[in-house]
């Protein structure tokens, strides 16, 4: 793994085109050398015709009119494969990804999404774009977009919109993750809290506590959980763009 989390460890010489992936509940980002910014979709489908899909800010159109919405992605993990792959197409139609097998792509996963749901991943945006996918826990990328300190110790608190995630990464690994279960709460930072310090029981010193996701950005979310657990908080300048920068760090040198 400490080969696999440092810049450029997924490029390949002389490949020009790659791409970073973050599919979110509610948000999709992407990122390509040839789009050379980040393109950020609702990660939504409709199909307001029987011979047409649109996918993205057309498709939140589409529903203002009555049309039925498909949200393939739900807690983080894929729920409807072909709506996935279906939708993926769609944002990435205007790209020109190559259409051969040997380009890299990287996709963030949850840190706690199981074998079966890294799997269907994996294969949903193979079979969406084609290239070379290899899979990086969400955290992992948050942190490195944050260039921790090779052998650090960090606890990394990922707030989206459908699953929130603390892991504890020592030497650039994940060595423990819990995803937080907030039973509907709208106020997730108790619940927050108290996972980060089942997971992170510092032994001399203390650790950093990297604060990354949209709800991060959230009004008093980084003082409240650096009052509630004693840690300093990290964040990195756009919290949301985190896993899709840690990605992007992986494919270019």
């Amino acid at each position: 793994m400490d080969d696999m989390l440092t810049a450029g460890a997924y490029a390949r010489p002389g490949v020009q085109s790659c791409l970073a992936l973050d599919l979110g509940t509610s948000t999709v980002r992407l990122w390509t050398p040839q789009a050379g910014t980040v393109i950020t979709e609702p990660t939504v489908l409709c199909r307001p015709s029987t011979d047409r899909h649109v996918a993205g800010r057309a498709a939140l159109t589409a529903q203002t009119r009555g049309v039925t919405a498909t949200w393939p992605v739900r807690n983080g993990v894929v729920r409807d494969f072909f709506a996935c792959v279906h939708l993926l197409r769609l944002l990435t139609a205007d790209l020109r990804l190559p259409s051969d097998t040997a380009y890299p792509v990287l996709v963030g996963v949850p840190a706690t999404a199981t074998l079966r749901q890294r799997n269907v991943l994996v294969a949903a945006v193979r079979r969406a774009v084609g290239g070379r996918v290899n899979a990086v826990e969400e955290p992992l990328a948050a942190a490195l977009a944050c260039r921790p300190d090779p052998g650090g110790d960090v606890v990394v608190v990922d707030i989206g919109s459908g699953r929130t995630e603390v892991a504890r990464i020592c030497d650039r690994s994940i060595v423990a993750a819990e995803r937080v279960d907030d039973a509907g709460s709208v106020d997730r930072i108790p619940a927050i809290a108290d996972c980060v310090r089942r997971l992170d029981r510092p032994r001399g010193g203390q650790r950093r506590l990297l604060l990354t996701g949209g709800g991060a950005t959230a009004a008093g979310a980084a003082a409240r959980l650096a009052a509630l657990t004693g840690r300093s908080i990290t964040m990195p300048a756009e919290p949301p763009l985190a896993t899709l920068t840690g990605l992007r760090r992986l494919l270019t040198s």
